[in-house]
């Protein structure tokens, strides 16, 4: 913007700015004539001095010839006449050249006075007078020296030569030299017949150039009087010219006032009509944060307040946020006052984009909405001074949005569950359907159990816990990961209720609705399922007939099964004897599980497995169960990282194997090792101490086996934090008790640094029945 940029008020300012042009002039012409009046004043003065200069200049002359005649010194009475004419010359000039004259404090004034026709005619003939009288003063005044001849005083006589006898006369004194005659030397006669010529003409002159310098005194003053007189008249002109136009100003105000209190008013209505009928809150912050006064009428209805005065933002927020947002936004709108700030940039980060607030309710609980609120920097003469601040009820939007987005996500995980079961053997799919029925069933029934007493609470958590986990390991292992998570958040409710103190029978009820949500899941994989086997059924009917079909997926994931079987399984998940080679696929799905939870972690796994095709019916579903505990154990604490390996010189590629044989009449040997770091021993009394389950003491005393059995207790686990893979301390307590279960037993050997194994011995199923 300009500087002459002033928009409405340019004739005001213009106004002004000449009224108070007008002033200064007339103060300046005041200020000037009142100093060219005390100039004046002084030359007045300084003529009446000069006056006397004349008569001054004459009298050393005839002093000057006195002394002369007397035969005194004459340099004082010289010097004293040459500063007189000196003095008056120099003023004389003075006055000639344009009035110009030195006072008595050496400042040189200016009379203007003296250059009026009749002063500089006075001044031509007084200085046609001064150049006779300095012509007689030249010779007088260039004189140096002595004017006088000093005459030598008579010799004095010599003494009579003394007698050479004893009667000599003796000698008379000499009488004082005569005074020496003082007579004017032929310069000096010069000199006196110039005096005398001078005072002569003196005489008659100083009189006259006295009474010059008095009647330029006068034309001064007079000069003076008119000066005063003019400036009189100045000042009373531009005192009426002052108040004429003050009043053409006042008029010009008053118009223009009118003119642009009707144009306010009519803009003041148009923008509050515009506030009125828009249906975004809109209103301005001050540097203060306070709300501005002019606020659209839609923020009653949005926040939901009649009162916005001496608002503050803080104050508007501040009962229908978390506080934790509140001071998000404080921080945001602090950022957006500063001066180097991108405001493109800053609004991608605006926390306050879409917040969700509540509002009181007439019966006693609240409405929860969605606010959009966008800042835009407001800056005047290029300084930011407000943020227009645009606030929307977006809670429409969002829900629609939210709603929106749930159904997406659940029709991606069912096409991901769909894909999933695609990839997956159908044996161990029945297998997991129907183990996964019996252990929810399983929890129900505990869930319907009657407890009073902790103990009987805490049992019910632990028998839970396994039964879960269970279900979250198959699920894991498959690769049904909207299973494996819903079995993870029921695990973190399960967490939660053993954290506390004291539990009662409400506090399970949350259990149920989880339950009854993985209950829902299961049903619509087994619906996936059935289709699945329909829609093979279709293709089947169709290649007979000779008709082309390209779903060479599902005709592979279905080719060569017994249908039957898949039928059986889906209408009556809950036969264990109606399923059988379901642990034929046990290979596959460990494979697969070591895969997942190693590239998870980042690391690199080969499993070996042999024997598992020997597995009893009996031991089908505990097999499974243990092995998939205990190969994901192996890969998340036991496999290192390509790097660690490689700097212990060992393969990248840990190595995995797992083992199942019968030992006759023995029983049968489960044996599942990796040439891992090992058992860190140290590290697990470390962490058994830091739950918890053993004293520092204790842990002291503990050999290296009774160390390692510290594993197999109840939520021991040495991760670091909770995933779906690790750090619930379940599994291999689920293992121990899946063991003991069956009447078995456990063996654990390691190798800082080189493997890991474990041994389970399980006895004939004949005896495991019994057991």
């Amino acid at each position: 913007m300009g500087i002459l940029d002033l928009g409405r008020y340019k004739g005001i300012v213009f106004a002004i700015t000449g009224f108070l042009v007008f002033i200064a002039i007339i103060l300046a012409l005041n200020h000037g004539k009142a100093g060219q009046f005390s100039d004046n004043v002084a030359g007045v003065r300084f003529l009446e001095n000069q006056a006397q200069q004349p008569r001054a200049v004459y009298d050393a002359s005839v002093q000057l010839a006195q002394r002369l005649q007397n035969g005194e010194k004459i340099e004082d009475a010289l010097e004293s006449l040459r500063k007189a004419a000196t003095a008056f010359d120099r003023s004389l000039n003075g006055l000639a050249n344009g009035g110009m004259i030195t006072d008595s404090a050496g400042e040189i004034l200016v009379l203007p006075s003296m250059t009026a026709p009749t002063a500089v005619e006075q001044l031509k003939n007084g200085s046609k007078l001064w150049d006779g009288y300095k012509a007689k003063l030249d010779p007088i005044l260039r004189f140096s020296g002595s004017p006088y001849v000093t005459a030598q005083p008579a010799p004095a006589p010599a003494p009579a030569p003394a007698a050479n006898g004893k009667n000599a006369a003796p000698a008379v004194a000499a009488p004082p030299p005569a005074a020496p005659t003082i007579q004017l030397s032929p310069r000096g006669r010069r000199l006196q017949a110039a005096l005398s010529d001078l005072t002569e003409y003196g005489n008659a002159a100083h009189g006259q150039l006295a009474k010059l310098l008095n009647d330029l005194s006068v034309q001064v003053e007079a000069h003076s009087r008119k000066e005063t007189d003019t400036l009189r008249y100045i000042q009373i002109g531009g005192m009426v010219a002052a108040l004429l136009l003050l009043g053409a100003i006042f008029l010009f105000f008053a118009r223009n006032l009118r003119k642009e209190e009707a144009s306010s008013n009519r803009q003041r209505k148009e923008t509050q009509d515009i506030l009125r009928t828009v249906n975004e809150g809109l209103f301005l912050l001050d540097k203060d944060l306070k709300l501005g006064s002019e606020r659209s009428m839609a923020l009653n209805n949005i926040f939901r307040r009649e009162d916005f005065l001496d608002l503050t933002f803080d104050k508007l927020l501040k009962d229908i946020v978390p506080e934790k947002t509140l001071r998000t936004a404080m921080d945001y709108v602090a950022l957006l006052w500063g001066e180097r700030v991108n405001e493109k940039l800053v609004k991608t980060i605006n926390p306050l984009n879409e917040v969700e607030v509540h509002f009181d309710n007439p019966a006693g609980g609240f409405d929860t909405h969605f606010l959009e609120f966008d800042f835009n920097r407001v800056k005047s003469e290029g300084t930011l001074s407000h943020l227009l601040v645009t606030v929307n009820d977006v809670t429409k939007r969002v829900m629609l949005s939210r709603e929106l987005l749930d159904s997406q996500e659940k029709a991606q995980a069912q096409l991901d569950l769909l894909l999933r079961i695609l990839h997956v053997e159908p044996d161990s799919l029945t297998s997991f359907l129907t183990d996964a029925d019996v252990s929810l069933k399983m929890v129900n029934s505990i869930l319907k159990e009657p407890a009073r007493e902790e103990s009987a609470f805490r049992a019910k958590i632990d028998g839970i816990y396994r039964q879960v986990h269970a279900v979250k390991g198959e699920a894991a292992a498959l690769g049904l990961k909207t299973v494996e998570q819903r079995a993870h958040a029921f695990e973190e409710s399960l967490n939660d209720l053993k954290g506390r103190q004291s539990l009662s029978g409400s506090d399970f009820l949350p259990l149920v609705v989880k339950l009854d949500d993985l209950f829902n899941h299961l049903a619509q994989v087994r619906e996936m399922l059935s289709r699945l086997v329909d829609l093979h059924h279709a293709i089947a009917t169709k290649r007979n007939a000779g008709t082309e079909v390209g779903a060479e997926k599902v005709d592979q994931w279905l080719a060569g099964q017994d249908q039957t079987q898949i039928t059986r399984a889906l209408n009556a998940p809950a036969d264990l004897g109606e399923t059988t080679g379901a642990v034929a696929g046990l290979e596959r799905t460990l494979e697969d599980l070591a895969a997942r939870v190693a590239s998870s972690q980042s690391k690199q796994v080969n499993l070996r497995c042999n024997g598992l095709e020997a597995v009893p019916e009996t031991y089908r579903r505990a097999v499974k169960d243990i092995t998939i505990q205990l190969v994901r154990n192996a890969v998340v604490h036991g496999i290192e990282e390509p790097s660690e390996r490689a700097k212990a010189n060992k393969a990248e590629t840990g190595a995995l194997a797992v083992e199942f044989s019968p030992r006759g009449t023995d029983g049968y040997e489960l044996i599942v090792q990796d040439d891992g770091r090992g058992l860190q021993l140290d590290r697990i009394k470390e962490v058994a101490v830091e739950r918890g389950l053993i004293t520092p003491a204790q842990a002291a005393m503990l050999d290296p086996r009774q160390t390692m059995a510290l594993i197999f207790r109840p939520g021991f686990s040495t991760a670091d934090r909770v995933t779906t893979d690790a750090g619930r301390g379940a599994g291999m307590d689920l293992v121990r008790i899946l063991v003991a279960e069956l009447g078995g037993r456990v063996g654990l050997a390691s190798a800082g640094g080189k493997f890991s194994k474990f041994k389970i011995w399980l006895p004939a199923t004949e005896r495991a029945v019994a057991a």
